[in-house]
């Protein structure tokens, strides 16, 4: 029955999740706890799969069940301590799919619904999670502006090499970029 396939997945995730290394607490000198993830899937098991994976790094996690829900949150948290840091994103969800998510994160979106500026690559990190792994679905993802691409079924460390990849490159920018006002005094 579905019941027993779904205990089936849920222990198999709690037997890894047991073998993980020890947590994780930062991340290019940043507590991990104070980076926001936001996971957008439309299936609930696969947003209760990538919470338990993302357990030892002690992130708040945020979850969206489609990309309408994903842009809401985006667009709510911009500007407060809990903005989203990096997006981890579907592409074959209802209504909003993850191609126009990220086409509206990177653009900009400014209509009756949402109110979101462009953001960069550095900004907003998106990586695509999807079992949608044909060549012409990554090129489309890059070029609307995709981070990476990472395929399914997930591999634990393949994810975490990637995130910390970017949230470390996300760090390192942010105290590595001249302030405003360092660029106003250098004139």
């Amino acid at each position: 029955s579905e019941m027993c396939i779904r205990d089936r997945i849920i222990f198999n995730v709690n037997e890894i999740y047991k073998q993980q290394p020890k947590k994780m607490k930062e991340i290019a000198g940043v507590n991990s706890d104070t980076f926001t993830i936001l996971i957008v899937d439309d299936i609930a098991l696969n947003l209760l799969l990538l919470d338990k994976m993302l357990k030892p790094f002690d992130f708040q996690i945020v979850k969206a069940a489609n990309g309408r829900e994903a842009l809401e949150t985006i667009q709510s948290r911009i500007g407060t301590p809990g903005c989203i840091d990096l997006a981890i994103v579907d592409l074959m969800m209802p209504d909003i799919d993850g191609f126009k998510v990220i086409e509206h994160v990177r653009n900009g979106c400014d209509n009756a619904e949402f109110r979101i500026p462009a953001q960069s690559k550095s900004d907003l990190p998106i990586l695509i999670l999807s079992g949608m792994n044909f060549g012409e679905d990554i090129e489309r993802g890059l070029a609307l502006g995709a981070n990476q691409f990472i395929t399914k079924p997930i591999v634990m460390t393949q994810l975490y090499s990637i995130i910390v990849e970017e949230l470390t490159k996300k760090v390192c920018l942010l105290y590595t970029s001249p302030s405003p006002r360092d660029v106003e005094e250098s004139r």
